[in-house]
């Protein structure tokens, strides 16, 4: 079978991209088949086959795209800030501006069921990379604040930094059934809550109270 132009192959693969991703986001991956991003697509399964091995590579795209997703908004950005309050301020402005991308407005909450089988062995770990990593910078960003005096952690630093992925988390889970306004203004009290009882630096509870 020759090959389409460039162009078409680089056509086909975003209509399969795009499709797999707002799948995937709504119904995880037990709930979404080859057959079901191929009609979304409007393409035969043979056609998608041509572009990805399979479920998994193709959900292991899509996750690679959701990981690129948030490090645009939040994780990047917090680890080329040097002053911490600004870092900690970015990650709930970041996750604030993600919120608004219309690659999520559909709801995302489908790449956190991940069935833990031999099949979705390398999609199990490139998400605990992920989280990884990004509890990595979180920690980075509030040892900094410590040792700066802007934030008291006492010994909770480690926990923290945990407790603040999975508010991320609790952010974005209910994205289908709540507008980003809504989702918007529980962030801002949740942010306010949370430094409420940390910050010691003016700046960090000023900034932190400005949040929607």
């Amino acid at each position: 079978m020759p090959r389409k132009p460039a162009h078409e192959q680089f056509d086909t693969l975003k209509a399969i991209g795009d499709c797999a991703f707002e799948l995937f986001g709504r119904y995880g991956y037990e709930g979404v088949s080859i057959g079901d991003i191929a009609t979304a697509a409007k393409l035969s399964k043979g056609a998608l086959y041509w572009h990805f091995q399979g479920k998994e590579a193709l959900y292991l795209d899509c996750l690679k795209r959701l990981h690129t997703i948030f490090d645009s908004y939040i994780f990047d950005v917090m680890r080329t800030e040097p002053d911490p309050v600004k870092a900690v301020v970015t990650l709930f402005s970041g996750l604030s501006k993600l919120l608004q991308d219309p690659r999520v407005e559909k709801g995302i909450g489908g790449y956190w069921l991940i069935p833990d089988t031999p099949e979705t062995i390398h999609i199990i770990t490139a998400q605990r990379s992920f989280e990884t990593a990004a509890i990595e910078v979180l920690n980075q960003v509030l040892r900094r604040g410590q040792e700066q005096g802007s934030m008291d952690l006492g010994g909770d630093l480690d926990d923290m930094a945990r407790a603040i992925i999975s508010l991320v988390e609790a952010c974005v889970l209910p994205l289908r059934h709540l507008t980003p306004d809504e989702v918007n203004r529980q962030l801002g009290v949740l942010a306010r809550t949370l430094f409420r009882a940390y910050a010691k630096s003016p700046e960090l509870v000023k900034l932190v109270s400005k949040l929607n």
